[in-house]
Order: C-alpha cells, then structure tokens, then sequence
C-alpha cells in the first residue's frame, strides 16, 4: 500500500458496506476548507471506500497516520493478506502458537460478548462454512450440497480461547484453538472495528467533532461544519451499486452499522441466497430480514449485531431489541406483498415508519 498525493477530492456517496475485509491499496485525499475548518480525507482501503470528515481549527491532514493505521489492521485482521496474524492463525497446525496483538485480542474479547449475548448467532468462527458456500476470498457458483452436518462440527466459537501469560500479561496472549481445524473469521467485526481505531487517533490529537465511515460503518461526535448534528443515510434494500435513499438519522456521539442480503448472492443448484450464513445451523439465513440498521456506543459493537439480526430474523430480532434498551434498531423486511415494512426500536432517533 503507498500514499497518495494529496488534492481536492469531489464529494461521494455513502458507500455500500464490504462483506470481505480486503487488504487493498489505501488511497488518501485530503480536502481542507479554510472557511469552515472541515478537514475531508477519502480513500480506499480494506476492499471497500473510508470517508472521514474531521473539524480542526489546525486543518491537520492525517492521511499519514490513517495510512498507517489501515496497514497495521490489515496485518493482524485480514483474511486477503496471507501474512497477517489471523490468516496465519487459521492455517498452522494445532501444535502451532501464533501470539495475538491488540488488535486480535480486542476483536476476540468483543466477539466473545456478542456472541455469548446473542446466544451464537454472531460466530466468527463461521469460517469453514463461509468458504464452503462460496463467500471466501474467491466467489463461486456452487454446484454441489454444501457438507453442513461435517463442517458444523469446527463452527462454535466455545471452540477457541484467548490465552494469557502466567503474569496474566494480555500483551503475551495467544489464540488457541481446543478443536482442530477451527479458523476466525473477523470480517463481521473489522470494520467496525477499524472505525473505532480511526476515532481513538482523532482523539488523541483532541479533535472533538466528526464523522468516521469505513465500509459504510459509521462513528460520529459533535458537529459538522454547518453546526448541525452528522446525518447519515440508510439505503433501501435494491440490487445493484446503487445507493437509493430509504431514510436518513442523525448520529449523534454514536456509532451506526448496516447489514443486508439483498446485494450478495450465490447459486447453489440453481437457487439464490444471501450471503449471511446462520452460524447454528449451518445453512443460509432463510427469513424476511432485508436490512439491519444498529446503533450502539462503539462501532464494532454495531458491526457485529448488525450480522447477528440478520441471523434471528424480524421477529426475534424484535424480541432480542426488546431486551437490550442500550441498542437502536432499524430493520426493513419483506412484507410478502412485493414491498417493505419497517420496523424501528422505541428510542430510533430518526423518522419512524
């Protein structure tokens, strides 16, 4: 990955959220504005697109440091970048020890809570049966039953384990697996992930207001330039690269991520289905879920239940929202009649249907 020059940039549309975590060329633009303070850095980066507007009375450019920080991610977290700790992880024996650093071991401890609070609907170690289906690094049109029952038996993220040092040092920590052939796939959780990383590096040079997008996952704080709260876009479930607007939400000292099946495929004997695979049962999440919009403190926190409604469904979606007051929810469904239905939660700071 190399820096780009610096120059103004036009503005663009919100992106599409990436289902892959790609390691890819990060391309930083840097666009400042003398009148309003707003600092602008655009790029690409882990297979998708990253906006990051920044209010800053200095119009620092931290296209250096975001660069960097991408790199670092991507050595740890991505799956395309056969050299980072976790593709490593997923492929030495059992016998083999590959030590987390603090990007792995966040990214585990937050998966463990979400999966443990979502009773395993969230599973990063879905791995062997995202690849099976054809939704790995390399798509595929599948022409054959997919071996459920065999592979479940390497899915359950109970079959993994964060281990530290005797001194109980968590910078010595090691991932373990306690059944062979278990793999992790951080991928529902990274980018999410990436965005707070972004945040903690705007803060630490005490810029208080803005707005953070990797991959269509958002974190925002304060004000833009217009003194106005950020507002981001919620898209309707269409197919396609298009970016038709369903609604829009302020976001406000939160984090915001969506989910959906309706843009990713694959064929299995002819059939479709989405690309969200129901970790407890092995098989594609058959339901009326189109759409899961999740706001929640942090930004991989959202990532990671966004994933996790799309495996419960509306209904128990519904239910498990119902229970946990500290999340906001959008879900847009199939109303069976050729058109959509929404649902919000009581708090959703946006327009209700």
């Amino acid at each position: 990955m190399q820096h780009a020059s610096v120059q103004p940039h036009p503005q663009k549309s919100r992106p599409v959220r990436g289902f892959l975590f790609l390691l890819a060329t990060v391309l930083l633009v840097a666009c400042t504005d003398p009148k309003s303070e707003l600092v602008t850095l655009k790029g690409e980066a882990q297979g998708s697109t990253f906006t990051i507007k920044y209010i800053d009375s200095l119009q620092r450019d931290l296209s250096g440091p975001v660069d960097s920080l991408f790199k670092i991610i991507d050595a740890s977290l991505s799956l395309w970048d056969t050299t980072s700790l976790i593709s490593r992880w997923n492929r030495v024996s059992d016998e083999q020890h590959v030590f987390a650093d603090r990007h792995v071991q966040v990214v585990f401890i937050r998966s463990q809570h979400i999966w443990q609070i979502t009773n395993g609907a969230f599973d990063p170690t879905i791995k062997p049966l995202v690849d099976a289906y054809g939704f790995g690094s390399v798509r595929t049109i599948i022409d054959r039953e997919v071996p459920v029952d065999s592979l479940l038996g390497f899915v359950g993220f109970q079959k993994i384990r964060l281990d530290t040092s005797a001194r109980g040092i968590i910078d010595w920590s090691r991932l373990v697996r306690l059944v062979p052939g278990v793999q992790f796939d951080p991928n529902g959780i990274a980018q999410g992930y990436t965005v707070d990383v972004l945040v903690q590096l705007l803060e630490q040079r005490g810029i208080q207001h803005y707005m953070v997008e990797v991959g269509g996952e958002v974190r925002a704080r304060g004000f833009n330039d217009r003194g106005g709260v950020w507002t981001i876009q919620i898209d309707k479930p269409v197919e396609g690269d298009a970016h038709v607007q369903q609604t829009v939400v302020p976001l406000a000292d939160r984090s915001l991520a969506t989910g959906g099946n309706y843009r990713k495929f694959i064929e299995v004997n002819g059939s479709r289905y989405g690309h969200t695979i129901d970790p407890r049962t092995g098989r594609p999440a058959m339901n009326a879920l189109l759409s899961a919009t999740i706001i929640a403190d942090d930004c991989a926190t959202a990532d990671a239940l966004a994933t996790a409604m799309l495996v419960l469904g509306p209904e128990d979606a519904q239910v498990w929202l119902g229970r946990h007051p500290e999340v906001e929810a959008y879900l847009i469904m199939d109303d069976s009649k050729g058109g959509y239905a929404v649902w919000t939660t009581r708090n959703w700071p946006g327009e209700k249907p």
